[in-house]
């Protein structure tokens, strides 16, 4: 039996137990759309290129309706466990992670029951300053243990960059989230290659299209995202409207103030590093008398560019989304989420039954503080 501390021993490297620190509550959530840029917010990208904020017709036979059958989000929850001590000089935290990613269906019923497994994944992350051949060796040897085996433990690097992160738990909490992503990604292209998802039955992704830090780069990459669409709840309310507003100018959040129940600005554009194009827009889906902050309510939506739209996205696509995601405001989640004004319901049972796959924080760090065998 040997305990982490005397896994590190072996290769000269000191590990510090300590007080383990659920990173996920003493570090403040970004917002979703954190780094997020939108190009210069000159003609709308869509082929309306009316400036002005639009109204979403509600006045609609089927106020049920929707285009929308899956639900997809991902999830982990991060912990630091100790510091490890590299050559006598550099001191880098030890955080362990579980992360996971699912997705759920609505049937012709109108009931939501899980679309396959949840995806699962633990996490022990430690600094790539080590070298690679200390590395390799601890990693073995964990993986080795019975404890490792039992828990379907990976043992992976992070990289710190002082430029990049403040802290180099960020730096930390970014890996786990990279790979709940790839998670993500895994279960949309098995979703595509089945031909499951179609224009009336289309997926929402909890959050922004993250998945563009994974981009190939290759034209079939943007095939899985034609019926995909990303629904962010929080985002960056002093994002620049144009270059000018870094200089002083106007902020998303001030001109999103001026948006009333069901009304939506126009789509922005925004690119990724290899040159992929996307929409994106807010839409307002709770009415100003009924949340207590003003930009509650508001929610961000992006949906990736295809060859079809190299000009822009169709309005009247764009306008039957905003609708569908009104629908799917009702029922709301109303004193089970801080974060009710925002949530769409399905995305929140979607949440719900990731959430429930955790194992309990005091059961899953005591894993690393007892004999790995």
């Amino acid at each position: 039996m040997s305990t982490l501390s005397e896994i590190f021993d072996k290769r000269k490297i000191t590990l510090y137990h300590n007080e383990s620190l659920d990173l996920d509550h003493y570090y403040q959530e970004p917002y979703q759309d954190d780094g997020d840029e939108i190009k210069e917010m000159g003609d709308p990208f869509e082929t309306n290129k009316s400036k002005k904020k639009r109204k979403i017709d509600l006045a609609v036979e089927d106020r049920t309706y929707s285009g929308f059958s899956f639900f997809m989000d991902g999830s982990r929850r991060t912990y630091k466990i100790g510091d490890m001590v590299l050559d006598g000089k550099k001191i880098y935290p030890v955080v362990i992670a579980q992360v996971r990613a699912g997705c759920t269906e609505r049937n012709t019923q109108k009931k939501l029951h899980a679309y396959g497994e949840v995806q699962r994944k633990n996490l022990l992350l430690l600094s790539d300053k080590m070298n690679d051949v200390d590395f390799a060796e601890i990693r073995q040897r964990i993986l080795k243990t019975k404890m490792a085996q039992a828990l379907h433990l990976d043992v992976v690097t992070y990289h710190f960059d002082p430029n990049k992160d403040n802290v180099p738990v960020n730096a930390a909490i970014a890996k786990a989230n990279t790979m709940m992503h790839d998670m993500e990604i895994d279960i949309l292209g098995k979703m595509v290659n089945s031909g499951t998802l179609e224009p009336d039955r289309m997926l929402i992704v909890d959050g922004p299209l993250q998945f563009i830090r994974q981009d190939t780069g290759k034209p079939e990459f943007a095939d899985m995202f034609y019926n995909v669409v990303g629904v962010s709840k929080s985002f960056d309310p002093m994002l620049p409207t144009s270059s000018k507003a870094k200089r002083g100018g106007t902020q998303i959040g001030a001109e999103l103030l001026k948006l009333e129940y069901g009304e939506r600005t126009p789509v922005f554009l925004k690119e990724n590093s290899r040159h992929r194009k996307f929409g994106c827009w807010y839409l307002r889906i709770r009415p100003r008398s009924r949340v207590s902050n003003p930009l509650e309510g508001i929610i961000k939506i992006e949906k990736m560019a295809v060859i079809d739209d190299e000009d822009g996205l169709d309005s009247a696509v764009v306008d039957n989304i905003c609708l569908s995601i009104l629908n799917e405001g009702s029922p709301t989640c109303y004193g089970r989420d801080e974060r009710w004004a925002s949530h769409l319901y399905p995305v929140y049972l979607t949440e719900t039954l990731i959430k429930s796959s955790f194992e309990s924080d005091l059961v899953f760090i005591n894993n690393f503080k007892r004999d790995f065998k």
